[in-house]
Order: structure tokens, then C-alpha cells, then sequence
């Protein structure tokens, strides 16, 4: 070691190769060390991103099914209430999960002693049995179901209410061997005293499979818990009801999974960082539906920054390998620049040592300082070569820098657009709702003093806002799914008939100064085979678009036969038209004219998808001056007369 080391002390050009290799490591620790530290960031914000996305389609989901519950509840119990027919209960029970395939059980459970000839107890019980519904009566003296939770819970809030899962204890159930969570409603006669509940049930492990089948990383895990802190899913099925989020934690992080676990339990929603199986994880969490539940997805580290670490490893073994060539390099092109000075002390030391015989070797200069200035060009040309390939790497780094930078603000831009659309969205489905809620309200209030004619009106008013949310909702589906959301069909029908019937079940928002019109230069006996579904949602999206911006003149359907090869069906309206500067947008996907107009911007981009999934096409007739014109072009692939 010892001569290893007098050795590179004795050579120069070693002496400058490492001095160079040295600098050039500390610049590039210091660039790449604060380059993976952006990029660290990134990459945790992504996955929080990306992480928060799926949870909260994953609450959606579940608040969905939540509102399936309630809805079907609520619709029934106004029916049921003050009901004196114990034949109609029983039928309403199965009728329910008849209509509601995700339903696990329904029950009509009624006040000791309502129904006398049933005697004290009286309690009808359906059950989904694999394909099939079993239908019962329950309650006896070792099964008082009047004293459970699910019946004096909604009984002393005088509504109704969602229940913590839990195992029936029912002795006589055989069907209920499954945790279960609840929503009971309370029932009232027409006098106002409580006579029953309703009660609706879904399956835990139902549940547990919807919020367990998405993981944004392979070892990502959900859970949700209830009110209390007790697990409802977990990974581990033996916790259970069985155990809380504070009865397991893990030691080290024992302060923080309590501090998380108060703060879901509040109805709080965050991202936490703690130990999970002694292993960093992030943890996202927010409130699940009108029950006092709370999920999480929790996500290691190690899957969070696997493609990070992966891309750490190989740039650094990148980097040493680079010093290593540097370092040979230095050592070649070094040596090669000061071997003159060698030779020179070389001789120096010969002529010390009374050696005259070794001579300089000839160069195109014969005096010595031509020799030393050919010594420093050739070291100053490398020094330049090594300059350059620092350049070359601080502006490859920097290229680098602003290539992240830019796909920062995309991913910003891309969150804000996603913010927007979810804003516009929730509008779009809050306003029918709230009128739907508002009328239902009326309706319970004051249904039997109200006038037909007006109860009429308010049923249609709902009516027509459910098939809003209806068509919101059909377009979500679509958007999401890339071959659209209906299978694909073969129908053989008139084409007259069609567009008739859309015409006709069309109700105008205007209709005493709108006309709507259906003209046709084909026979009515003209037939075409295509997906006859798709054909009615773009007529009546492009119906509905039109009444929309159509607030005087007429609304036309036309059908017309360009070729031998396809049929036309027009939609045009004398409305308010498309500007020119909006024309080239209106089949991109959340486009709108402004804020304001109603829809989310997908209705036009399904259509037109739908049009070319069926083999045709939808185009806006660019030559119409008033109002708007959509054509809808469909191949003729069978016509019989």
C-alpha cells in the first residue's frame, strides 16, 4: 500500500486525473443528488395523486350503493307506512331485492301485537339464496327483534339510519351466516306514531371485495372502520368486527396509528405516514358515505418509490462507471501532455549523474521553451475536452430539469382540469337532486291534499330530472369505458319508425314555441340492420341538445338516403348556433361553451364515438348558418322493401 501510494505521489498526470475525477464527482453528487431529490418528491405527490383518485372513485362507489339502499328504503316506506295488509309486506320484501340484484336481505318488522292474529311477534324476512329469495317470519320469546339495534336505533331517532355490521342473532335465520351492515327506516301510521321498521341488508364480504379489488401498487391494502374504531375490512379477515384500529397497532407506531385512528373516526380526510409492519407506508383516508364510516388505502413505500430506487441504483452505477473512464482518460491524456517534462527531468538527472549519452527526442521547436509550449497546448487542449464534457453534462442536466419542470405543471394542469370537471359534475347531478328531494318532500307532506293535476306535474318534474341524472350517469359509464358501455347489437328495423318514436316520447322544453318535426324522403317500409340502442341514445342526445339551445322557431328530424351505401339521419334546430371559434371543440371530450351551459361535456364525443362504433359517423354540417345541424351516417348493411 505504501508504494501503491509514494507511486501516485511520483506521477502527475494520476495526481490530476484524481483531482478532476474528484471535482467532477462532487459536481455531479451535488446535481443529481438534488435532481432525485425533485424527483422523489414528484414521484410521492404522483402517488398520493394517483392513490386519492382511486379511493375517492372507490367512496363513490361505495355512497352509490349506500344510496341505492336508502333510496329503495324511502321509496317503499311511504307505501308501507300505515300499511294494515300483512300479504302486501311480504311481497314488498322480496319485490325489493327482486329490483335490487346487490341487496343481500330485506325486512318489515313490525310493533308487539300490531298484527293480532299473528299474535305478539310479527317480522317478515327475505333473503337472496344464491339465485333464488327465501321469504319468513321471524320473532318469537328467544328472538325479540324489537330489542335490537337495528330496530330501537331508527326507532328513537324517528328516521332512518345505517348500522354498524354485525352477525344476526336470529337462532332460526339459516341463511344469515354473514356479517351484514344494516339501513333501517322508521314506519309511522297516519297519525304520526311509530308502527314498524323497514330495514335493508348488505353482505361485509360484498363490500370488502368492492373496496378490496383496487390497489393503486401490488402491496397496497384497504380498510374501513366504523364508528367505534372496529375493522369492517381489513386484508386480515380474523380482525373483523373482532378488533379496532387501537387494539393492534404496531408498536413503533403505536402514537401515530392512534392519532390516525381518531382522526378517521372524526370524519376527517388526509394523508398520514406511518409504520406499517415496520415498513414506511402512506396512508390516504377520508369519510365513506351517510354511515360513520371511514377507508383507507394504505401504500408502502417500497412499491410508492420502487421505480424511483430502481432508477437511483442504475444512474449511480451509471455515474461511477463514467468517474471510472474519466479517471483512465485523465491518466492517458494527462501523461501524454507532461511526458516532454518527464523526459526533460529524465535527462536532467542523467547530466546530474554524469549520463550524457540519452538525448531529448527532436520536436519541431529544438529549444526548450518550444518544447514546454507544445507540453501546455496539448494539456490545455485536454483540459478543454474536459470542460466541454462538464458543459455537455450541465446542460443535459439542465434539459433534464426543465423536461420535469414541464411535466410538473401538465400533472398540475391535468389536476386542475380533473378538479373542474369533478365541480362541474357534482353541479350537474346536485340541482335535479335537490328538485327531486324538494318535490319528494311536497309529495310527503302534502300528497293527499294535493290536486291529481299538480301531483301529476310534480311526479313528471321528478321524473324528468331522474332521467338527467340517468343520462349523466350513462355518459360517465361511457367516457369510462373505451368501447362505450353497450354491448354490441344487430337489429333489423324501419328506419320511419325509429325517428318517429324518438320524436314522439320527446317532451320539448319549450313546446309553444318550438315545434318539432319529423320529415323523411324514404318509404316507411325502408329497413337497415344496426345496433338499434346507439341509434336511439344519439338522437336523443342530439334531441336534447337541441332543445337546449332552442328557445323559438322548430327542432327537425330528417331521413334521407345520400347513397347506395348509407343512410342520413339530420337533426337541425334554428337556435342560438355554434360560433365558429368553438366549432373545431365541440367533440372533445368536457367541452363547453361556458360554464354555465348544462351538461359535462361528453354527451357530443359519446355520440360521435357511438356513431363510428356502429360503422358510421357524426358531423356538424359546417355550411348551416342557422342554428345547429348534426348529421348522423349509418351503413345500409341490409334494406328489404
Amino acid at each position: 500500500m505504501k508504494k501503491l501510494w509514494n507511486y501516485i505521489l511520483q506521477r502527475l498526470s494520476i495526481k490530476l486525473g484524481l483531482a478532476i475525477v474528484l471535482i467532477v464527482t462532487v459536481i455531479f453528487i451535488i446535481s443529481v443528488g438534488f435532481l432525485f431529490a425533485l424527483s422523489k418528491d414528484y414521484v410521492r405527490q404522483s402517488a398520493v395523486v394517483r392513490a386519492t383518485q382511486i379511493l375517492d372513485n372507490t367512496a363513490l362507489r361505495i355512497t352509490d350503493i349506500m344510496g341505492e339502499v336508502e333510496t329503495a328504503t324511502d321509496n317503499i316506506a311511504w307505501y308501507v307506512d300505515g300499511c294494515q295488509d300483512p300479504d302486501s309486506l311480504i311481497r314488498d320484501t322480496r319485490e325489493i331485492l327482486l329490483n335490487n340484484p346487490h341487496f343481500h336481505s330485506c325486512s318489515i318488522s313490525m310493533e308487539p301485537n300490531y298484527f293480532k292474529r299473528y299474535g305478539r311477534y310479527f317480522s317478515i324476512y327475505s333473503v337472496r339464496d344464491a339465485d333464488s329469495i327465501s321469504t319468513a317470519q321471524y320473532g318469537s320469546d328467544d328472538f325479540q327483534y324489537f330489542q335490537l339495534d337495528w330496530y330501537m336505533k331508527p326507532q328513537g331517532l324517528r328516521q332512518g339510519c345505517w348500522i354498524d355490521p354485525y352477525l344476526n342473532t336470529n337462532p332460526n335465520a339459516k341463511y344469515q351466516t354473514d356479517v351484514i351492515t344494516t339501513y333501517s327506516r322508521p314506519l309511522f301510521d297516519r297519525d304520526g306514531l311509530f308502527i314498524g321498521v323497514i330495514a335493508i341488508d348488505l353482505k361485509l364480504k360484498w363490500l370488502s371485495q368492492e373496496i378490496t379489488s383496487v390497489a393503486p401498487y401490488p402491496n397496497s391494502s384497504s380498510i374501513i372502520i366504523g364508528s367505534k374504531g372496529q375493522y369492517l375490512v381489513h386484508p386480515d379477515t380474523l380482525k373483523l368486527i373482532r378488533q379496532t384500529i387501537f387494539s393492534d397497532p404496531d408498536p413503533k407506531a403505536r402514537g401515530k396509528v392512534d392519532s390516525l385512528g381518531k382522526k378517521m373516526i372524526a370524519g376527517e380526510s388526509g394523508v398520514y405516514q406511518l409504520v406499517v409492519d415496520g415498513n414506511d407506508a402512506l396512508v390516504l383516508y377520508r369519510p365513506v358515505g351517510k354511515a360513520d364510516w371511514s377507508m383507507a388505502i394504505v401504500c408502502p413505500e417500497d412499491d410508492v418509490y420502487s421505480g424511483y430506487n430502481r432508477l437511483l441504483y442504475n444512474v449511480w452505477l451509471t455515474v461511477f462507471i463514467g468517474l471510472l473512464v474519466i479517471l483512465l482518460f485523465c491518466y492517458q491524456a494527462i501523461g501524454g501532455a507532461i511526458s516532454p517534462l518527464h523526459l526533460l527531468a529524465h535527462q536532467a538527472r542523467d547530466i546530474a549523474e554524469g549520463r550524457y549519452s540519452n538525448r531529448l527526442p527532436k520536436t519541431s521547436r529544438r529549444d526548450t521553451i518550444g518544447q514546454l509550449q507544445n507540453s501546455f497546448v496539448d494539456m490545455q487542449q485536454s483540459l478543454s475536452d474536459y470542460v466541454s464534457n462538464i458543459r455537455l453534462l450541465n446542460a443535459q442536466m439542465e434539459h433534464r430539469n426543465h423536461e420535469l419542470l414541464a411535466a410538473n405543471e401538465k400533472a398540475l394542469e391535468a389536476d386542475r382540469k380533473k378538479t373542474a370537471f369533478l365541480q362541474d359534475m357534482m353541479h350537474q347531478i346536485r340541482t335535479p337532486l335537490n328538485i327531486i328531494g324538494g318535490f319528494s318532500q311536497v309529495l310527503n307532506d302534502s300528497f293527499h291534499e294535493m290536486p291529481a293535476d299538480e301531483s301529476k306535474n310534480i311526479i313528471q318534474m321528478m321524473e324528468e330530472n331522474v332521467r338527467k341524472i340517468v343520462r349523466i350517469t350513462r355518459m360517465l359509464v361511457g367516457f369510462a369505458s373505451p368501447k362505450g358501455h353497450l354491448a354490441m347489437t344487430k337489429d333489423t328495423f324501419s328506419c320511419n319508425e325509429l325517428c318517429r318514436e324518438v320524436v314522439s316520447n320527446f317532451r320539448l322544453t319549450s313546446p309553444y314555441t318550438v315545434k318539432l318535426r319529423f320529415e323523411t324522403t324514404l318509404p316507411d317500409d325502408f329497413m337497415i340492420c344496426t345496433d338499434k340502442q346507439r341509434v336511439i341514445l344519439i338522437l336523443e342526445e342530439l334531441l336534447d341538445n337541441a332543445n337546449k339551445f332552442t328557445h323559438q322557431g322548430t327542432i327537425t328530424v330528417a331521413c334521407s338516403q345520400p347513397d347506395d351505401q348509407k343512410l342520413a339521419i339530420t337533426v337541425s334546430d334554428t337556435g342560438i348556433g355554434i360560433a365558429e371559434a368553438d366549432r373545431q371543440m365541440i367533440f372533445s371530450q368536457f367541452a363547453k361553451v361556458d360554464l354555465f351551459t348544462e351538461g359535462v361535456g361528453l354527451g357530443l364525443p359519446l355520440s360521435k364515438r357511438a356513431a363510428q362504433r356502429i360503422g358510421g359517423d357524426l358531423v356538424l354540417d359546417s355550411e348551416s348558418r342557422e342554428g345547429a345541424s348534426f348529421t348522423l351516417t349509418i351503413p345500409i348493411l341490409k334494406s328489404t322493401t
